[in-house]
């Protein structure tokens, strides 16, 4: 039986070794695709355990065609601070503003 873990691990080991990337380009390149500044990102990551609760404070921004910048934030940043926990309310916030 193959676990969620193991298609993980295979799939980073297959971007690693076949990304033309360098490990900090990687790291960003999704936030860099959505026009994201990685400063903030990277500094409230510092600060975060793993199964830490946190809330995301950012404005709704612009309507795209299906969500608001602020839903892309939003869920950027659920896959960014993992292992931490996104929840609607915390004592923790991560504060977004666009540029």
């Amino acid at each position: 039986m193959t676990s969620a873990i193991d298609v993980r691990r295979h799939v980073a080991d297959s971007v690693t070794r076949d990304s033309q990337l360098t490990p900090a380009e990687r790291l960003h390149a999704a936030g860099d695709r959505l026009g994201v500044a990685a400063g903030p990102f990277d500094a409230f990551r510092a600060t975060l355990r793993d199964h830490e609760r946190y809330a995301v404070d950012v404005p709704a921004g612009a309507k795209g065609p299906f969500i608001t910048r602020g839903a892309v934030v939003r869920a950027y940043a659920a896959f960014y601070f993992l292992p931490a926990v996104q929840v609607p309310r915390a004592d923790r916030v991560f504060h977004y503003r666009f540029r």
